[in-house]
Order: structure tokens, then C-alpha cells, then sequence
């Protein structure tokens, strides 16, 4: 397709068949772009964008080519936009977007897994190939120092796939919409900033050492409940996927046996969090049987309902082995 010895002159002078040999490789990248700009609020998205301009709309364009003087004219006239575009493509086919994107080209071709294993393979390779001859096009005769700002520009964009890359898995869906009273909504917030305080504690503390092998709270998912939960008011209805439920319930049993226990006191963090057990209360004191009943009362019903679920049989079991420690 493209000449090993001058990429450039194989982007000015396009062979005929040029588009009919891209398409496969052009309309899987495209379906990718398109996937990652076709939800209204996508970070990854808004990074490409203020990096590059790429949107829905110039993903359009340059799905829209069809033919060889098509894409001889997007070489001739945005050369840069067809790169990023390229480069954007990959870097969907290398994250969690690929997933839903192969199952449909999968579906909509009808091919098995090893003809989609394949159909992949030839469009990264040929695709690696078309980014090395953009590259050199778009330098032109300037040479390999001029390459940097474009690498610099890919890295910059792979760095947004890498650090963002849990905002592009599939969402899950809800499987409980609750509402809770200002008791209970002050307990689950409780919880979560003290797991959070707890996770960043240094300490020798078995308690503390035992924590990160809570596989149900992960800090990043932590922090993102913590914010939907302060921006619930009482008895609105919150709608939680599994794992969040799950990051509930085992957040809100570290918090009953931080109470029960000497903990937070041996860490001098007592005081620290005797107002919030108080808003925390119905009554507004700071009985700790008071926040372990309204923990309790949350954490069975989650068993009641979603005992039968791995994640929260897991979860229980970690809890068991954590309470060990206070021993």
C-alpha cells in the first residue's frame, strides 16, 4: 500500500484502488471514533477535542469518504485532521471501547471469532502503516526532527486513553434505587470519608494493614460515590449499579468496627469524627450503638436482598477476616 522508502509520495500520488484497500481499516476506526463521541458527556472525549478539535462532526466528515478522490482531497486539504483522526481510532481499538465496537462489527459482518481476530489484526497493521506515512506527509522534506511535535501530539492523546481509561467502560446498570432518610444518607457518607481517611493513614495498625485487601473499595469508585452521595438530599431516590451497592455495604462495615473498636482512638482520629457520628444519629447524640444499629440495618438488608450475588459473599468474607485483626 504505502512505498517503504517514501511514505509521502504514496499519500500525494494515491494508487486507484487506495480507498477500496483502506475502507476496512478507515470505517473500524471510524466506528471507534464515533462510539467515544456519541456520548453526551464523555471526559476522554472533551480531552481529544481540546486537543486536537476532533468532535462528532469531523468524525462525520471523514466517515463520510467513499472514494479515492475523496480521501486525496482530506490529504490534500486536513491532512492533520485525518492524522489525529487515525490516531484517536487506535488508541478506542486499545481501550475498554473496543469491546462494545468488535461485538458490533462482529454482529452487523457475521464472522466468527477467529475471522474478527484476523479483520482486527490486518486494520492495526495497516493502520500503524497509514499514521508512519501521514506522519512523513506531513512533514515533508523537513526530516526527523520535525516528527516530534506529531509525536508528541499522539502521546499527549494516549496519555488521556490511559489515565481515563475506567470513564470508558460500559456502564453497568442500576439494580436498586433507593431513598434514605438524613440519618442514614449522613451514616453512608460517614462511612465513606472514614474508609477514605483510613486508606491514606500510615499505620502499623493491623486494622489499617488489612484494609487495602478490601477488594470492594477501590479509592477512584470511593471518591465518585462519595460526591453522588453529597449532592443527594433526604429521600431521593439514588440509583446504585452492583459494585457500588457492594462498596456500601463493606464501606459501612469497616465503619461499625472502627466504632466498636479502639481504632480510632489508638489513631488519635476519635475526635475527628465525633460530629459526623452525631449528625449521623436520628436522635443527634453520639451513641455509638445508635451508628452501629443504623449500620446494621443497612448491611442486612443488603445480605436480605444481594446475598446470593459472588461480590457480596466476597465482601462478607473479607469483613469476617478484617474483624480478625481486632482480635
Amino acid at each position: 500500500m504505502f512505498s517503504a522508502n517514501n511514505p509521502e509520495a504514496s499519500l500525494r500520488n494515491l494508487p486507484a484502488d487506495a480507498y477500496s484497500r483502506l475502507a476496512p481499516c478507515l470505517s473500524l476506526l471510524g466506528m471507534a471514533c464515533t462510539h467515544l463521541f456519541s456520548h453526551s458527556v464523555s471526559l476522554v472525549a472533551e480531552h481529544v477535542t481540546a486537543l486536537t478539535g476532533l468532535g462528532a462532526a469531523a468524525v462525520a466528515e471523514l466517515n463520510a469518504i467513499d472514494s479515492t478522490p475523496a480521501l486525496q482531497r482530506v490529504l490534500t486539504e486536513r491532512p492533520l485532521r485525518l492524522y489525529d483522526f487515525v490516531v484517536t481510532g487506535q488508541l478506542c481499538l486499545e481501550s475498554p471501547l473496543a469491546t462494545p465496537v468488535l461485538a458490533f462489527v462482529q454482529h452487523q459482518m457475521q464472522i466468527d471469532d477467529a475471522q474478527l481476530r484476523a479483520l482486527v489484526e490486518y486494520c492495526q497493521a495497516l493502520s500503524q502503516q497509514l499514521q508512519q506515512a501521514l506522519e512523513q506527509h506531513l512533514v515533508g522534506p523537513s526530516g526527523a526532527a520535525a516528527l516530534a511535535p506529531l509525536h508528541r501530539r499522539a502521546q499527549q492523546l494516549r496519555t488521556v486513553f490511559e489515565q481515563n481509561a475506567d470513564t470508558l467502560r460500559p456502564q453497568r446498570p442500576a439494580v436498586v434505587s433507593l431513598g434514605f432518610d438524613e440519618g442514614r444518607l449522613q451514616m453512608l457518607r460517614l462511612a465513606l470519608l472514614l474508609v477514605q481517611e483510613l486508606q491514606h493513614t500510615q499505620s502499623t495498625h493491623p486494622f489499617i494493614q488489612a484494609l487495602p485487601h478490601l477488594t470492594a473499595l477501590p479509592a477512584a469508585t470511593a471518591e465518585t460515590l462519595t460526591e453522588r452521595l453529597g449532592a443527594v438530599h433526604a429521600n431521593e431516590r439514588l440509583a446504585l449499579t452492583l459494585p457500588e451497592l457492594v462498596l456500601l455495604y463493606q464501606a459501612m462495615h469497616v465503619c461499625a468496627l472502627a466504632f466498636v473498636s479502639d481504632v480510632l482512638g489508638t489513631l488519635g482520629m476519635e475526635a475527628a469524627f465525633s460530629h459526623a457520628q452525631a449528625d449521623a444519629t436520628p436522635s443527634g447524640g453520639s451513641s455509638r450503638q445508635a451508628v452501629v444499629a443504623l449500620i446494621v440495618g443497612f448491611t442486612r438488608w443488603v445480605e436480605q436482598e444481594f446475598g446470593q450475588e459472588p461480590a457480596v459473599q466476597t465482601a462478607r468474607q473479607e469483613i469476617t477476616h478484617l474483624a480478625e485483626t481486632l482480635s
